[in-house]
């Protein structure tokens, strides 16, 4: 399989002189998609309410799909989760795609450039459960959406 990146491309903003802000993620290349539910969304939606720490806002433009997949999925909408585990303040994000007969899995990661080869898909969704039980062992969450 060709290597396949998603380039998440966030809407202008003034104060950066209208030049649009991108991410690159690369790809999750398992067998099985890592579903998860979409209760736990809401779940992290409803937490930015009342922790600081966590921001959901919508700013995704576009995602362009760079490489040739062998499964050709249409999504229906795409997410964004960036963190930072403390105490270390490591960035890490996922980007979430909504598949209509899947619902939401998790089909990227960023920073691609370190350890992506040591990176299994149960860890990724402990990683992701832990945020929703435990956002306080984090410094910052985001959500971003479409």
């Amino acid at each position: 399989m060709d290597s396949i990146i998603f380039k998440v491309i966030f809407k202008a903003q003034e104060r950066f002189e209208n030049k649009n802000l991108t991410l690159s993620f690369k790809n999750l290349n398992f067998e099985k998609p890592l579903s998860i539910s979409a209760k736990s969304i809401l779940e992290l939606k409803k937490l930015s309410e009342t922790n600081q720490h966590i921001l959901n806002f919508q700013n995704i433009e576009e995602v362009l799909i760079i490489g040739n997949p062998l499964v050709d999925y249409t999504y229906n909408y795409y997410l964004v989760i960036l963190f930072s585990l403390k105490p270390d303040e490591e960035k890490t994000g996922y980007l979430i795609g909504n598949i209509k007969k899947l619902g939401d899995i998790i089909i990227g990661v960023w920073p691609f450039n370190t350890h992506l080869k040591d990176t299994k898909g149960k860890n990724i969704l402990e990683t992701y459960n832990d945020i929703l039980e435990n956002p306080q062992n984090y410094s910052s969450i985001c959500l971003i959406s479409q």
